[in-house]
């Protein structure tokens, strides 16, 4: 195969890899397995009894669930999201691309970019338009003479306009590149057969830009089209189960033309669920075959789906393989495995972020049809792209159907026409230009309708180096460019403006920069951070020196930590956290640490504990999880981490890590206000000495609960974050008594368990009679009932 079958994609400003000599298997085996009895030697509960009293005292009121991040689709794990399983590029379209340049030195024709390892051809942005967005020249478009290396970086020959190009201006440069209608395919060409881009004869009605014409008319010539999915090699994501469709739309355009169809598992003497001719006329016409499959007990195999022509020559667009019937109230692009599971969490809000080539995208092509939605690139360091993104309309329609709030990432580039038209989108009458655009992609109701608020984001993680091209990392121009980006939408949403929430990222363990972006960007109702757990493990010796940790940076972040700083440094503004996980990232733990660590029971309450202090302890509505799909992340050690996903498989049957239990558990009982908890009585707590990540808290809490109230409904959460001890409380409540009938579910487990490859950890469901329970170490549990 020519292409990579498999991509990193989560992010992360300077990894590094650590030096360090693995612990030898025996050695490590009996480590583990020491923890592991430290686990079971101490289960019986303290003698002590803690009191829990709910108050009706109100901390927040109208709490939002806790949420989570979409996730970038993908061919090859859980990323594997999307109805068509042919995603990649099915609508054979060409390249968009948008950079951020700044200009270290500037002038009257040329503008200098000296970060280091820019890599673009020396053509690449010839004949481009640029605007640009920030500085002394704010507001000068031209274009683009050429490009090429200079002074260590990278330059741009611009128009003689005036006024000249300053040092420090920020230059948005935007091209459109024709072709490459093979990009997100693998071809195999044969005797001189041609793949190229179509770009006049396209079929009636076509949204998009261009058709992949396949020319394979001359003696022994074959032109074969291929895609590869479900391709991690030993596991297997993506089950075939019921009917299926392939469709395309296709043209014969010399010869008898014959597209040749075909699909199966790549094992050796399997039948293919596909494998036929399917004769093409001489105009545009649409066509489709079906096949039905029942994987089951299936050995790990990649998906191979081939279009091919052998002695004719033909005219080829919008291609999509997906599944007939399913879930009938599944109204999305989405597969019905993700909507299952996205229902399961219940998540309060849902953000849209594709790094890997929606950040590039025109608003144009965000809110373009998927089949004419054209491959988006925006970074420094390279200069193709394979796949289309998720785009706004479809991924509106998913917040709706799974009753979460939309939080959408916006291009950095992105210009004030621009901002007004995505305003329009959202709020406007068909009479305007982004109104329009929706009406005519069958919504005729203002998205304003559909939610309490919607979340809009300038940019993904804009100090971050890794984002070079996206990335605008002097906070002040950040923060003014934001504004006016805001200022105009705002603006052009009219009435609607306030059921917006206009959000500044920043980042966690560097607040000192955020009252520049701040004192810049007045329009932003929210400041939005992402402290992440655990990003530095170096001792792992037993339970106590690799979970706990874990268990008190939670408390050691809200008390004294980077939770605090960003609090004290947002002068009042709405708090958000953009993403939260662990981060195993750095250390030098073996594999089978960071596989028992990452994934684990005791990582699922850390994180879930933690989104729900934020909540509590400084008032942070919007939180989200990072994120839903991913199966691993590979380190810069070429470790790999079980990093970001929140799922094993998608669906009802699919597995899930406890990152995704423990919020799922937490969404059941999040509504309503939070109400304040009082506790006396026996008040465990431990101090945690100085280890992973610089953890070291005197007097970490043991137990923990949250309390939630809606009319004469209750909800409490009640974690135990002892490894070794059980505990017992009592509740004190309106409306509970020795008669009350109160459903408990509970998340009880060795800390080091996972569901990585069978389940482990669970939900387990029960009734409470009175007002006494047991909490078991390491566990979460919540209550419901009502006066």
């Amino acid at each position: 195969m020519s292409k990579s079958m498999e991509h990193n994609i989560k992010h992360s400003a300077g990894l590094q890899s650590r030096g360090g000599m693995a612990l030898p298997a025996f050695l490590l085996v009996a480590l583990l397995l020491v923890g592991a009895a430290s686990q079971v030697l101490a289960q019986a509960p303290a003698n002590g009894i803690t009191h829990l009293r709910i108050t009706s005292q109100v901390i927040l009121p109208s709490v939002t669930r806790l949420g989570i991040n979409l996730g970038e689709p993908n061919y090859f794990d859980s990323g594997q999201i999307l109805k068509n399983l042919l995603y990649r590029n099915p609508g054979f379209e060409g390249l968009s691309y948008r950079s951020l340049f700044h200009c270290t030195y500037g002038g009257p024709g040329r503008c200098i970019d000296t970060r280091g390892g820019i890599q673009f051809p020396a053509d690449f942005w010839d004949g481009a338009s640029y605007e640009v967005i920030e500085g002394g020249a704010a507001g000068r478009k031209g274009t683009v003479a050429g490009g090429g290396p200079a002074a260590g970086g990278y330059g741009l020959a611009l128009d003689s306009k005036t006024p000249a190009i300053g040092a420090n201006d920020w230059i948005a440069v935007q091209k459109q590149f024709a072709g490459d209608p093979t990009a997100g395919w693998w071809t195999n060409l044969q005797g001189g057969a041609k793949l190229d881009a179509e770009r006049v004869d396209l079929p009636p009605g076509q949204p998009g830009h261009q058709a992949l014409r396949m020319t394979a008319s001359g003696p022994g010539q074959t032109a074969l089209l291929s895609s590869y999915m479900d391709s991690t090699p030993g596991m297997s994501f993506l089950h075939l189960h019921g009917s299926y469709k392939l469709s395309f739309r296709a043209k014969a355009v010399g010869g008898p033309a014959v597209l040749h169809v075909s699909l199966g598992r790549l094992l050796p003497g399997m039948a293919r669920y596909l494998d036929k001719d399917v004769p093409l006329t001489s105009a545009w016409a649409s066509y489709e075959t079906t096949f039905t499959a029942n994987e089951a007990n299936l050995p790990p195999m990649t998906l191979a789906a081939g279009l091919s022509v052998t002695g004719g020559s033909l005219l080829l667009d919008d291609v999509d393989l997906e599944p007939v019937g399913g879930d009938a109230t599944n109204h999305t692009v989405f597969r019905d495995e993700v909507v299952q599971s996205l229902r399961e969490l219940h998540p309060g809000a849902l953000r849209m972020m594709a790094s890997y080539g929606g950040l590039g995208s025109t608003v144009d092509n965000l809110l373009a049809a998927p089949l004419a939605r054209q491959r988006a690139g925006y970074h420094l360091w390279f200069d193709k792209v394979e796949d289309v993104t998720v785009g706004i309309p479809e991924f509106l329609e998913l917040c709706q159907e799974v009753g979460a709030e939309p939080w959408i990432v916006m291009p950095t580039a992105m210009s004030l026409d621009e901002s007004r038209k995505l305003a329009e989108y959202f709020t406007g009458s068909a009479s305007t230009a982004g109104g329009a655009v929706r009406v005519a992609g069958g919504r005729r109701d203002p998205w304003t309708q559909a939610f309490r608020t919607i979340h809009l984001e300038f940019g993904n993680e804009t100090w971050n180096a890794i984002f070079g091209g996206e990335s605008m990392d002097d906070p002040y121009a950040y923060g003014t460019r934001a504004n006016a980006v805001f200022t105009t939408f705002r603006a052009a949403a009219g009435a609607d403006a306030g059921k917006f929430d206009l959000i500044v990222g920043t980042q966690a363990v560097y607040a000192g920069r955020n009252s520049s972006i701040l004192a810049a960007a007045s329009l932003a109702n929210s400041l939005a951070f992402a402290p992440y757990l655990m990003m530095n493990v170096q001792h792992w010796a037993n339970d106590d020196e690799l979970f706990g940790p874990l268990m008190a940076q939670p408390e050691q972040m809200s008390r004294d930590g980077i939770v605090t700083g960003a609090q004290a440094s947002a002068g009042g503004r709405q708090l958000a956290v953009y993403e939260v996980n662990l981060h195993t990232t750095e250390g030098d733990p073996p594999q089978a640490v960071l596989d028992r660590l990452t994934p684990s029971a005791a990582a699922g309450l850390a994180v879930t504990g933690h989104m729900l202090r934020m909540m509590r302890d400084h008032g942070i509505r919007t939180q989200m999880l990072f994120g839903l799909s991913q199966y691993q992340f590979r380190r810069a050690d070429g470790k790999n981490a079980r990093l970001w996903g929140a799922v094993v498989e998608t669906g009802p049957n699919g597995r899930k890590r406890p990152q995704f239990l423990a919020e799922s558990l937490a969404n059941r009982v999040v509504r309503g206000n939070l109400v304040r908890v009082e506790v006396s009585g026996e008040n465990p707590t431990h101090d945690q000495p100085q280890s992973n990540d610089n953890v070291r808290l005197a007097g970490v809490h043991e137990i923990d609960a949250y309390a939630f109230q809606d009319g004469n409904w209750h909800g409490l959460i009640v974690f135990n974050y002892g490894l070794h001890q059980a505990r017992r409380i009592s509740l004190e409540a309106a409306g509970l008594n020795a008669n009350s009938a109160v459903k408990v579910a509970r998340i009880s487990a060795n800390p080091g368990d996972t569901n990585e490859d069978s389940v482990k950890v669970s939900i387990k469901e029960d009734t409470l009679k009175g007002s006494n329970l047991t909490l078991a170490p390491c566990s979460m549990t919540v209550l419901e009932w009502q006066n």
